[in-house]
């Protein structure tokens, strides 16, 4: 590979083809908080959170870095690597906008 083309290659940077949400559904006595990918598209960056959940059609949901707690408290009962949400079975789902710099996650 020259080097204008790794130059170029680098300046893509992450792929721009998803983007990565904060998920929060609620289940039954459960809080489940994970992140989502979602489909860009030919869609403007300047969509809403909840614009992606809307536009999701299937009936399942793959979360990576899974945190699931009790809803009533904020005791966490359970971290896992990922999940398949059915969501069919949830509650209330909502995705949550980034995160800034130093803010504490749910």
């Amino acid at each position: 590979m020259t080097d204008d083309a790794r130059a170029g290659f680098e300046a893509l940077g992450p792929d721009p083809g998803f983007k990565e949400l904060e998920v929060v559904a609620y289940i039954g006595e459960f809080r489940i908080v994970g992140n989502a990918h979602f489909g860009v598209g030919q869609r403007a960056s300047s969509r809403r959170p909840s614009d992606y959940i809307r536009a999701f059609s299937d009936s399942r949901l793959t979360l990576s870095k899974v945190r699931i707690y009790n809803k009533g408290s904020q005791d966490l009962l359970e971290a896992a690597p990922f999940i398949i949400l059915n969501l069919d079975k949830v509650d209330f789902l909502y995705a949550r906008d980034e995160q800034e710099p130093g803010a504490e996650p749910a």
